[in-house]
């Protein structure tokens, strides 16, 4: 690499800087909630990957894990605020799962930080750019994850 021009290294220093890459998993009610950030025009970083999901309880915890070992630096689940639901079970369903995961990956050092779950109603574009541009600040401060080497050093 001395022998590179000096355009082609900065190039690289510019290319290597970190960003922390997150997967929303989001239900049917909040992504509306993200489409409506578009639509009006709120700002969130773009290393966001939202997957859209029927509801949030279906969301099974391996699949977060999954999501962690292959890459991610963090996972958001939102889901619809409990008092905008019929039935209320979906919303603690995945509150419970998301308190379980979180300690469970603590134990293997993983900051409780990294996994999140977020009360976004259909017309709150705002309320989701706002949270999202402050977990991914977060998450910045945390680094990156490298949860499979983390897993390879406990054992």
């Amino acid at each position: 690499m001395k022998n590179w021009p000096r355009r082609y290294l900065g190039c690289l220093v510019i290319n290597m800087t970190w960003k922390p890459k997150i997967i929303a998993f989001t239900c049917w009610c909040s992504s509306s909630g993200v489409d409506q950030a578009g639509f009006e025009g709120f700002k969130y970083p773009p290393n966001v990957l939202t997957i859209r999901v029927p509801c949030s309880a279906v969301v099974n915890p391996s699949l977060v894990v999954k999501a962690l070992e292959e890459g991610a630096d963090a996972v958001l689940l939102t889901a619809c605020k409990p008092t905008e639901l019929r039935r209320i079970a979906p919303s603690r369903i995945t509150e419970a799962r998301v308190s379980l995961l979180r300690r469970l990956l603590k134990t293997v050092g993983v900051e409780e930080e990294r996994v999140r779950i977020l009360w976004i109603s259909s017309n709150e574009g705002g309320v989701f750019s706002r949270e999202v541009s402050k977990i991914v600040s977060e998450v910045e401060k945390l680094g990156p994850l490298n949860l499979r080497r983390r897993m390879l050093e406990q054992t």
